[in-house]
């Protein structure tokens, strides 16, 4: 398969190259960012702990707020990416589905982040606008040379019938793609193979959604191995880690599966111009 090569500043390259730094250039990337949505995911300190652990565990990159993120010790990053979410809802709203910008690029630059991250729910009642902010964030991004995360979700309306086919997940991966985003989180399309083929649409690297807490911790990792299993170049799995009865084992164990081997023919490789 011929991969796209995109020059990208060299800003981004190294940033990129932060989170992506395994032999594999695949990444295990945590989001923390839940708690503006649902509540405290734990105690007061419950961030700088979790990060504790996914440090040690080999996590490649967390997501949490501007202000969560100042909860966490600087040292946790050594040798782990952090991401700054830039947009927010919550579960007491009335459209559940809308997101608004809540923070600048500029803001995390200052707090140190290696990338920033925005939602999008495609088929929304506010689709409009949380593309308009998604175009908003991807040029302040080119123009400071921080990558973007765009988190592109199939949700309300008709778009939740089949928000995890091939064509809609290629859908929303073309949508990030045309809008400036760097990467892009997808949900799975259920399958290795199938996921493969939305790969093969998709000029920029794909992170797979964890979803919901599983059953188990062993369900967890039987989920993202088989993920790992497609082209993608890596798994964001929030809750079914933080959520896990052993965080550090479920961490650690897709960490490893993740770095072990290169998967060829993925988009990162030409990203940072390592093909």
């Amino acid at each position: 398969m011929h991969v796209t090569r995109r020059h990208l500043p060299q800003g981004k390259q190294i940033r990129l190259s932060r989170i992506f730094g395994s032999p594999s250039r695949r990444a295990l990337v945590v989001p923390l960012d839940h708690s503006v949505t649902v509540g405290p995911l734990g105690a007061a300190g419950h961030a700088d702990q979790t990060a504790a652990i996914l440090h040690r565990a080999g996590a490649d990159a967390v997501i949490v707020h501007k202000g969560r993120a100042r909860t966490i010790a600087p040292t946790r990053f050594g040798s782990m990416g952090l991401i700054v979410h830039l947009s927010a809802g919550t579960n007491l709203a009335v459209d559940q589905t809308r997101k608004v910008l809540v923070g600048s690029v500029e803001e995390c630059l200052a707090l140190g982040a290696d990338a920033v991250s925005v939602h999008v729910n495609v088929g929304a009642p506010t689709e409009a606008e949380q593309l308009v902010d998604l175009g908003i964030v991807a040029a302040e991004c080119d123009r400071l040379g921080v990558p973007l995360l765009a988190m592109m979700y199939a949700r309300g309306g008709v778009a939740d019938a089949g928000n995890t086919s091939v064509a809609t997940l290629a859908h929303l991966g073309a949508i990030a793609t045309d809008l400036g985003a760097d990467i892009v989180k997808l949900d799975y399309a259920g399958s290795s193979d199938r996921m493969d083929e939305v790969v093969d649409s998709c000029p920029i690297p794909i992170l797979v959604a964890g979803g919901p807490t599983t059953t188990s911790d062993d369900a967890a990792i039987i989920f993202g191995l088989q993920v790992a299993e497609s082209r993608v170049a890596g798994l964001s799995f929030g809750r079914l880690i933080f959520g896990a009865d052993d965080p550090e084992r479920v961490a650690t164990t897709l960490a490893d599966g993740l770095h072990s081997e290169p998967t060829p023919n993925r988009p990162l490789a030409a990203t940072l111009e390592l093909a």
